[in-house]
C-alpha cells in the first residue's frame, strides 16, 4: 500500500519541523471526542490466497488526557463479498494513543491495542461466523478545521486468530483486517 506508505513517513518526518510551543491557542484539546468515518477495508488471510476489500463506514470516539496522551475506540466494517457471496468484515477496536503535535492545525498519532473482530460468511452453501480478539495498530494524520472540528486520515491494522465455532473441523482463521478511513470527528 503505497498511501500507508505515505502516512508512515509524514508521521516520521514531520516530527523535524514540529513546532514545540506548548501556549499554542488550539492546545488544549482534552476531553471526550466522537466521529465516523468512511473507509476502505480489507480482508486478508494466511489460510487464504489474495483479500477482498470495499468500502465501509465506522464510528470512533475517546478521551484526550492531555496534548499527547488518549484512549480511542474505533469500531468499522464493510461488505467485502462478491455477488452472491455476503462476506462482512470488522472490528472493535480499545487503544492508547499518542499525539504530535506539528503546530496548531496538524498532528499526528500512533496507536496500538486489542481488538474484537469478526468475519460474518453469507454464501449460497454456506453461512458462518468466525470472531476472535487479536491486537490492532495504527497511525494517522489529524487537521483541526475549527476548535471543535477535525478531519483524519488513518491506517488502521487489526490481526487475530478468529474460531469458527459451526464446523468442527477449522480450527481457527489466521485474518486481518486493514481500513484505510477518512474521518471527521468532534472535540467536546
Amino acid at each position: 500500500m503505497s498511501l500507508l506508505a505515505t502516512i508512515l513517513c509524514a508521521v516520521l518526518v514531520t516530527p523535524a519541523f514540529a513546532n514545540t510551543d506548548t501556549s499554542l491557542p488550539n492546545s488544549d484539546n482534552r476531553g471526550f471526542y466522537i466521529g465516523g468515518a468512511v473507509n476502505k477495508t480489507e480482508l486478508g488471510s494466511d489460510d487464504a490466497s489474495g483479500s477482498e476489500s470495499a468500502t465501509g463506514f465506522g464510528v470512533y470516539g475517546g478521551y484526550q488526557f492531555n496534548d499527547w496522551f488518549g484512549l480511542e475506540s474505533n469500531f468499522f466494517a464493510a461488505n467485502v463479498g462478491e455477488d452472491d457471496f455476503d462476506v462482512v468484515a470488522g472490528a472493535l477496536t480499545f487503544t492508547p494513543t499518542f499525539t504530535l503535535h506539528f503546530n496548531e492545525t496538524f498532528s499526528g498519532f500512533v496507536k496500538v491495542g486489542l481488538a474484537s473482530m469478526a468475519v460474518v460468511v453469507d454464501g449460497y452453501y454456506d453461512d458462518f461466523t468466525a470472531s476472535g480478539i487479536g491486537f490492532t495498530y495504527g497511525v494517522g494524520i489529524n487537521a483541526a478545521l475549527t476548535e471543535h472540528l477535525n478531519l483524519r486520515l488513518s491506517y488502521d491494522m487489526s490481526k487475530g486468530d478468529l474460531d469458527i465455532d459451526e464446523y468442527g473441523y477449522v480450527d481457527d482463521i489466521d485474518a486481518e483486517i486493514e481500513q484505510l478511513a477518512l474521518g471527521l470527528h468532534y472535540q467536546f
